[in-house]
């Protein structure tokens, strides 16, 4: 009987100290504070936006990068730290403006959204330009959900979290249509391909791009009829411009626009 009741109240002690250690092992926002990260780089650390193959009027488009905390939300609004690298190439008031003041989590929030305005500058028919976003540890929040690593085509890298870069450019590529072994059917009405020519295409026939750039699209429907017609339409519109003194060039603005040898 008196082993009994040894054996028992050790195992009441046990019970006692491991009841102990699960509660200092719960998760406490005030002792650990809360780490803030951009959810999208767990998936991707880079958004890419290319005003590529958009119409020629498009002159801005608005990105938002959300901003998540780990951790439970407060009655009050809490500011994170953010800035931009210097090794940015893209240049805020020139290429890009970002919207709103304040980079709060709202009160009973965990998130928040980051709206930039990018502007579509020449600049961009060049070269593909980069923001680098960095979320700041500041008195509400910490850096701690920051990198892990991850293997990518076999070599291991650090994906971080409190990173995000913004790849823009205003580059397209040729679509099918415009390639072997549609190529020099394509050339014949429509000329040499640049991603100017592309974008005034589609926006003279309001062309819908995800369907054009399908690489069906030019056998389906009999749209290979279509060259003829555009070819000559545009002719007339580029001779039109030039007349009136101002003439359509290329991205080098010293090449005029022009058509293939069969528009009319």
């Amino acid at each position: 009987m008196k082993k009994r009741i040894i054996y028992l109240g050790m195992l009441l002690i046990c019970l006692a100290i491991a009841c102990k250690e699960a509660n200092l092992s719960l998760y406490d926002d005030e002792a650990s504070k809360t780490s803030i990260y951009f959810p999208f780089a767990e998936s991707a650390s880079s958004m890419n936006l290319s005003f590529g193959y958009s119409k020629s009027n498009v002159k801005d488009s608005v990105i938002r990068i959300v901003v998540r905390i780990i951790g439970a939300p407060k009655n009050f609004d809490r500011p994170y730290g953010f800035s931009v690298a210097d090794s940015s190439t893209l240049k805020e008031g020139e290429h890009y403006k970002i919207l709103g003041e304040k980079r709060t989590i709202a009160a009973g929030k965990v998130a928040d959204t980051i709206k930039m305005q990018v502007f579509r500058k020449e600049s961009l028919r060049k070269d593909s330009l980069f923001l680098y976003l960095d979320l700041k540890p500041n008195a509400n929040f910490t850096n701690n959900y920051l990198n892990k690593d991850i293997t990518v085509g076999g070599k291991d890298i650090q994906q971080y979290y409190t990173r995000m870069r913004i790849k823009v450019d205003d580059i397209a590529g040729p679509p099918p249509f415009w390639l072997s072994p549609y190529g020099s059917y394509t050339e014949g009405y429509l000329g040499k391909f640049s991603a100017l020519k592309l974008q005034l295409l589609i926006t003279r026939f309001n062309l819908d791009v995800n369907e054009v750039i399908q690489p069906a699209w030019f056998t389906s429907n009999g749209n290979y009829t279509r060259m003829g017609p555009w070819s000559d339409n545009l002719k007339a519109y580029l001779k039109a411009m030039s007349d009136a003194g101002t003439p359509v060039y290329e991205a080098d603005n010293k090449t005029l626009m022009t058509m293939g040898p069969n528009a009319k």
